[in-house]
């Protein structure tokens, strides 16, 4: 399941109430975003422990201003409420990388 979030406080309270989370920000007009969405999709499906959440830098750019999100797609990894790490690309060599390093939290 995705969540969408669109304000900061709202990732704030996410993050705090889930150990592991990935963040995806994107655009309706990002190519990019929409070429590796299916490949994020199985990454989701095959890394379900972790939470995942979606930002719309139009929408949420509440959020993307706080990050200082500066090119779409980037991904960010939050572990026990913390960044953890930030990974703008979209190679899917490197998201699938993303998601193994980020898998190594789930439930520690």
């Amino acid at each position: 399941m995705v969540t969408v979030l669109k304000t900061r406080q709202e990732l704030k309270n996410h993050v705090k109430n889930h150990d592991v989370v990935i963040v995806k920000f994107k655009a309706e007009w990002c190519g990019p975003c929409k070429q590796v969405a299916p490949h994020i999709k199985t990454l989701m499906e095959t890394f379900n422990k972790i939470n995942y959440v979606e930002v719309d830098v139009d929408d949420g750019s509440n959020i993307a201003s706080y990050l200082k999100i500066r090119s779409i797609p980037t991904i960010v990894s939050y572990v026990n409420g913390d960044i953890h790490e930030i990974l703008s690309s979209s190679n899917t060599s490197d998201i699938t990388t993303f998601f193994v390093k980020t898998n190594q939290y789930v439930g520690k």
